[in-house]
């Protein structure tokens, strides 16, 4: 057995510990108790010491002013986060944003600005052709920068100092305008494809046009005393002005022609006023064909007063019964001339003017450059009374009248104002406009006339081929140049075409 340990606190103990019973716990060890040994050294930790009064104000202090420091600098940046944050929004965004906004407004209004003075230009050049007073000076289309600037007068000057005044106004000016008509040549579809029918007639038909041109271009000239002239009043519920008729007989060609002309403005007509399509009940055999309110209310004004006309005509000549008659006009008076036509050529209608169709040899309806005036295309009838009838309507390429219906122009204004498209395209490439297909046709054969294809001026002539089109092929051209829908052009091109065809130069 080892010998007992002496343990610090509770003195000697024997090394072992009797075992414990068999099946029994552990017991503890029997110790002898001893008394505490107070020479033994004991290290025993002192207990924490806190702050006292002062230090802890003082830490109270420096802790309060650290909160308000943080505070201060907190709100300081938060001001200069506001701060920064609102000038970036007043120099980022709203500033450039109400720059942008009067810029836009701006060029809005000067777009608006620019589309009002090239419709009035439009109307204005329009309306001084079909009132004969056009000069036919190409500068004439200019719209200048300066509203104050003005361009050349409508009507050709009389007298040298007014042509020389006129020529110091164009050469000071011409350079300031610019023609935005011109522009609508850069689409596709300003032209119509190359290869279409050739319009073939007999050659004694050319005499026939050549009549109609000649006295569709004097409809416009004051009253001759061989001419009659019949005035048809305006109707301000419909928004229709006046309209004239002049009548003659030309007995050596055994021909009695009605030219009519009208009084009224371009957008009077196409735009302003009643130009959607009314039933033509009791005027024309298909009821559901809806013609032009306006020029369907001026053809009904004018059945009593081209069958008196007529009526007298007759009587002084008794042997006018076998004249052909030839109804004819230009621009509106050809629409109001084609309607009345259709009237004659009624088989179901009874009026004063219808019944006077069979005093005649033939009656023949020729028109120039006549805007739409139907649903579906006026057309000549088939029967066998009235099938050696003429029913021609002539286009120049570029007229912009006979597409003209309210749908049209509009588009045709926003094409104006717009910007022109690339100017280094070729011909193939060439973008085409999104032109409308409008909801009226121009009455009868349709016959456009333009310069050849390829071919070049000849001392100074145009090559005119004449050729045909039908209706929806020709409602997806956007024409758009006034200078095409002069009468006097009509009738030099018509006179080119007859003189070609009498001496044979096309073969």
């Amino acid at each position: 057995m080892s010998p007992s340990q002496h343990h610090p606190v509770y003195g000697a103990q024997s090394a072992l510990a009797p075992p414990a019973p068999a099946g029994g716990p552990a017991s503890p060890p029997n110790q002898h108790l001893q008394q505490y040994n107070i020479g033994s050294s004991v290290n025993v930790t002192s207990p924490p010491s806190y702050p006292s009064t002062n230090d802890r104000n003082l830490l109270s202090t420096q802790w309060n002013r650290a909160g308000r420091l943080a505070s201060k600098s907190c709100e300081n940046l938060s001001n200069q986060i506001s701060n920064r944050v609102s000038t970036i929004t007043t120099y980022g965004i709203v500033k450039p944003t109400n720059l942008v906004t009067k810029k836009s407004v701006q060029a809005l209004n000067q777009t608006a600005a620019l589309c009002d003075r090239i419709s009035d230009k439009f109307d204005t050049v329009i309306t001084s052709i079909d009132g004969g007073v056009f000069s036919g000076d190409e500068r004439d289309l200019y719209i200048y920068d300066d509203l104050s600037q003005t361009s050349i007068s409508t009507s050709p000057p009389t007298g040298a100092v007014q042509d020389r005044k006129a020529s110091n106004h164009r050469n000071a000016n011409s350079d300031k305008g610019s023609n935005f008509f011109s522009k609508v040549w850069l689409y596709s579809n300003s032209r119509l494809p190359i290869h279409l029918p050739p319009f073939k007639i007999y050659m004694d038909t050319y005499r026939l046009l050549c009549l109609a041109a000649n006295y569709s271009e004097r409809a416009y000239e004051p009253a001759s005393p061989s001419t009659a002239e019949t005035h048809i009043p305006a109707d301000w519920k419909s928004g229709t002005k006046a309209m004239v008729l002049k009548s003659l007989p030309i007995d050596d060609m055994n021909t009695i022609v009605f030219a009519i002309r009208g009084s009224q403005t371009f957008m009077d007509w196409a735009v302003n006023y009643r130009s959607e399509p009314s039933s033509p009940k009791g005027f024309l055999d298909d009821t559901g064909n809806a013609c032009h309110a306006g020029f369907l209310y001026v053809a009904r004004k004018m059945v009593k007063p081209v069958a008196d006309r007529l009526r007298v005509l007759l009587q002084e000549n008794p042997a006018r019964s076998n004249a052909s008659l030839l109804i004819t006009g230009h621009s509106a008076g050809g629409a109001v001339a084609a309607l009345l036509f259709a009237h004659m050529m009624s088989l179901t209608i009874q009026s004063d003017l219808n019944y006077l169709t069979g005093f005649f040899k033939r009656v023949h309806c020729i028109t120039f450059g006549a805007p739409p005036v139907s649903l579906l295309p006026l057309k000549r009838s088939n029967d066998t009374q009235h099938r050696k009838s003429l029913f021609f309507s002539f286009i120049n390429e570029g007229d912009p009248v006979p597409r003209a219906d309210r749908d049209v122009v509009k588009s045709l204004l926003r094409l104006y104002s717009s910007p022109s498209p690339n100017l280094k395209s070729t011909t193939t490439s060439m973008p085409e406009y999104p032109i409308v297909p409008g909801s009226l046709s121009p009455a009868g054969r349709l016959v456009v006339l333009r310069n050849k294809p390829g071919s070049h001026t000849v001392d100074g002539e145009e090559i005119i081929e004449a050729v045909t089109v039908e209706d929806d092929m020709f409602r997806t051209v956007v024409y758009g140049d006034p200078m095409k829908h002069m009468m006097k052009l009509y009738r030099r091109r018509v006179e080119i075409l007859a003189t070609r065809a009498i001496t044979g130069a096309d073969w």
